[in-house]
Formats: structure tokens, sequence, C-alpha cells
């Protein structure tokens, strides 16, 4: 069985003419991946493990909305809860945080993420 999370958030962009980073971390001990997208454009710009993925400068993102998909496998027997956490540098909050929990070992939980950045 699968769960999800529906989340819109508003992110300020700190500098107009420095680069924003995205970094996405798994907690609790699952794993699992992103898919990163500019909303309106065709394809992604980021699967998978994402690491410093590169948006672009403050002024180029400001007024765009970049959606998130994430989905978290849990593999830890400890613990049903899942967390992720993302990470904008050049942002405020320069981070956020999502969590939910599954009902079984090895469940998916999906978080759909739409990221607003504003100056």
């Amino acid at each position: 069985m699968a769960n999800s999370q529906t989340t819109t958030m508003a992110i300020r962009v700190i500098n107009p003419e420095a680069k924003v980073f995205l970094t996405v971390t798994i907690g609790n001990a699952q794993i699992g991946g992103t898919l990163v997208q500019w909303v309106g454009q065709p394809g992604h710009i980021g699967k998978g493990i994402i690491q410093n993925l590169y948006l672009g400068k403050g002024h180029e993102i400001a007024g765009n909305n970049l959606d998130l998909f994430t989905n978290v496998l849990d593999v830890n027997p400890a613990t049903n809860g899942v967390v992720v956490t993302y990470y904008l540098h050049n942002c405020e909050p320069d981070a956020f945080t999502l969590s939910g929990r599954v009902d079984n070992e090895g469940d998916i939980f999906s978080f759909a993420t739409q990221v607003n950045f504003i100056l």
C-alpha cells in the first residue's frame, strides 16, 4: 500500500545574483529518489539522488515553480517513519523537512512538493 502527501512551499531567494542549489536527503535509514522538474517546461532537470543540483541564479528562477516528486521505500525494520529534507542554497528558509508513515515494511511513501520561488 502506498501513502502520499502533497505540499506547496513559498521559498524566498536571498540574493538575486547568487546561484541556487538543491540537495534532497532521505532520512531514517530509508531509501528513495526524487524527480525534479520546472512547472510548464518539458522534461526533468534531475532524478534519483539529488546533491547540489544547480537550479539557476536567483533572478532567473524567481517567479517560477519547481515540482519535486520524492518516493521513499521503507527498508528500515526499526521504524515505518519516513523523512525527507530539501536543502536550498541561497534561499529562505534554507531547508524544509516533510515526514510521514507507512503501514507496512516495504511500503512506499510519495511526497509531491511544489516550490514557488519569490524575491
